[in-house]
């Protein structure tokens, strides 16, 4: 994942950002392969063996399988543009789902410790399959990053390089397609993975000194 963090709003909890996400991963059986390559002409066949990602049709989460992924924490007035394609690793296929995301995202400001406070800017990533199909793990051999140069309140804030990534599991909450037993019972709840892709920023020293100084100010009036 790459990111692009725009603007900072502490009262709100929110940050602004345009996100870049990747999800990879690979077909499961021959039939789910020939189901696709019928679907690729000849070029397109072609390409593939060489080794080319091709292109898959817009319309392809909507007849395949694919991880059924959705972002927990970005508000829901956003821009998100997916696209799909194919690429061949020897003998396997692999499926790519890239997913283009600009918007606000929540996010809980930690500010007890000001201003010495580093906050946690992330994106929290689910599926709404159960782990038993889907678990959300972040690729150790391609590390996120992010575009500290785009960062719009770097006056005010330090954003830092170092992106973080977590997996945990959630249990026992149902989406509009699971049916009421699909929970099982209690010590054996069926749950799943939430991925959290989270950079870091921190108050700039100058930023503190106004905060001072404008607190003195109200102080004297």
């Amino acid at each position: 994942m790459s990111y692009f963090v725009g603007e900072l709003n502490t009262q709100e909890e929110k940050f602004q950002a345009h996100v870049a996400i990747e999800a990879r991963w690979l077909l499961k059986t021959n039939d789910d392969e020939n189901e696709i390559l019928s679907s690729l002409s000849n070029d397109e066949q072609n390409r593939l063996e060489n080794g080319e990602t091709v292109r898959l049709p817009t319309d392809f989460a909507d007849n395949n399988w694919h991880p059924q992924l959705f972002l927990l924490n970005v508000v829901r007035d956003h821009d998100e543009d997916i696209k799909y394609s194919i690429k061949k690793y020897g003998a396997r296929i692999q499926i790519r789902e890239f997913r283009d995301v600009y918007g606000k995202f929540y996010s809980k400001f930690d500010l007890h410790h000001f201003p010495t406070d580093v906050q946690e800017l992330g994106v929290s990533i689910g599926s709404a399959l159960f782990d038993t199909e889907v678990k959300l793990e972040g690729d150790s051999n391609r590390a996120s990053g992010i575009n500290r140069e785009a960062f719009i309140d770097q006056q005010e804030w330090k954003l830092y390089d170092h992106i973080e990534t977590r997996t945990k599991f959630l249990k026992g909450f149902l989406f509009q397609n699971d049916e009421d037993d699909e929970l099982d019972t209690p010590g054996h709840e069926r749950q799943r993975s939430i991925l959290t892709i989270a950079c870091h920023a921190g108050i700039r020293k100058h930023r503190f000194i106004y905060e001072q100084i404008r607190i003195k100010n109200k102080c004297l009036v």
